[in-house]
């Protein structure tokens, strides 16, 4: 059941640069993006919270934590993120930041305690491989601002699943979003203002893609964080690699990436990768 909760987590988030992209092209600025999705995500969360009446106080020393990595990493880490995918092709984007399972690896071991056997290790080298593969003709040189944010990213991200995956045995998943969300949009909000990228006039295309993607992100952020309730960190971040197969999938259909073999080859082994974990799960 959690696995099947990371795979569907890893399609919303796939579909989340297309969206972007659509976005993009309509001329919204990455930081009107993510103060919206932020926004837009965090009243959804709320209203969830309000329905499921699981509003339970925390505790000041884990409202403390939530609060420092909703207005740190996390704003930090999506930010650069969609920074970078306004510059690159979404297929490339993905992939490269979907390379965060090689330092949620150590990263799990020196947090958390998660050993590694030789077989994962195994399967997360070929997965990373295949990752690779599917990037293609990158890294695109042209765009050097692009990459080393995407660079960022991915050492924010591996940083913040493991993050995630200390939390959720302490705090609902509900309440990690309900308090994380406000504070990264209270975060881009303020730069956004500060900085003169916040534009709200948008055509209707736009906020439909804008309300869409935060609608996507906030429930794939929600089956995460349920799923790592009881999925070491490292195993969710390989079964999260099914996320750039989706990226790069929709690229070629929708906006017209190119496909080569070396993209198809990577797609087969990251989905090879996927099934030998649940073949490993269930042995």
């Amino acid at each position: 059941m959690a696995s099947a909760l990371i795979l569907a987590a890893a399609v919303l988030f796939g579909v989340s640069p297309i969206i972007a992209k659509v976005a993009y092209a309509y001329g919204v600025t990455p930081l009107t993006l993510v103060s919206l999705r932020a926004t837009i995500g965090g009243l959804a969360v709320w209203l969830g919270v309000a329905v499921t009446r699981r509003i339970t106080p925390l505790p000041w020393t884990l409202f403390v934590r939530l609060l420092a990595l909703g207005l740190t990493i996390v704003p930090f880490q999506v930010f650069t993120y969609f920074y970078a995918l306004s510059q690159l092709p979404a297929s490339s984007a993905s992939v490269i930041a979907n390379s965060a399972p090689v330092h949620v690896a150590w990263m799990g071991r020196l947090f958390l305690g998660e050993s590694l056997q030789a077989a994962d290790v195994a399967i997360l080298v070929g997965i990373i491989g295949g990752a690779g593969l599917v990037a293609g003709q990158t890294p695109y040189t042209g765009q050097p601002l692009g990459l080393a944010a995407l660079a960022i990213a991915t050492l924010a991200s591996a940083f913040y699943l493991v993050a995630q995956r200390r939390l959720v045995r302490d705090v609902a998943p509900l309440a990690v979003l309900s308090v994380i969300l406000p504070a990264s949009a209270a975060v881009y909000w303020g730069a956004g203002v500060a900085t003169g990228q916040i534009h709200l006039a948008m055509p209707a295309a736009a906020w439909l893609a804008t309300v869409g993607g935060a609608i996507a992100g906030s429930l794939g952020s929600l089956l995460v964080l349920i799923a790592l309730q009881v999925t070491p960190a490292t195993r969710a971040a390989m079964l999260g690699m099914f996320e750039p197969v989706v990226t790069v999938a929709l690229s070629v259909v929708l906006l017209g990436d190119l496909m080569t073999w070396l993209r198809g080859l990577g797609i087969a082994v990251v989905l090879g990768g996927i099934a030998l974990i649940h073949l490993r799960r269930f042995a």
